[in-house]
């Protein structure tokens, strides 16, 4: 009986103490970036953010594009924003437009706009210039 009794007591405090060494182990979560704004057009969007991190810029649009994918319908474009003031601001404002028709045969409009830690769409090769 005692030696159950320490069984069902003891695994919690194992489970316990390797939680606490995983949060140790692991260290300090990496940093985020805070107040972000989107600016959107009717061709795409720009982004900004404050903080520390990086961040995607993703537009989501619709119209002709032959630079890959099908001719005619939706088409994904992103960015990856830095919140590095001592970056160029290309990287720290990053923007895009699905009006591109000379450099990547596309013209379109832009249906949606966000700003994400994460990407949220999966993409062609081409959409992430």
């Amino acid at each position: 009986m005692r030696a159950m009794v320490r069984r069902i007591v003891g695994m919690p405090i194992l489970i316990a103490s390797a939680a606490t060494m995983a949060t140790v182990v692991a260290g300090s979560a990496g940093a985020e970036p805070q107040d972000c704004t989107l600016d959107r057009w009717w061709s795409g969007a720009a982004a900004h953010c404050g903080g520390d991190g990086t961040y995607i810029l993703e537009v989501d649009c619709f119209g002709v594009s032959v630079s890959g994918g099908q001719p005619f319908g939706p088409y994904f474009k992103s960015a990856t924003g830095r919140t590095d003031p001592g970056l160029d601001p290309i990287f720290t404002h990053p923007v895009r437009d699905c009006m591109m028709p000379l450099t990547l045969g596309q013209i379109g409009f832009a249906t949606d706009a966000r700003i994400t830690m994460i990407p949220t769409r999966p993409a062609p090769s081409n959409a992430y210039e």
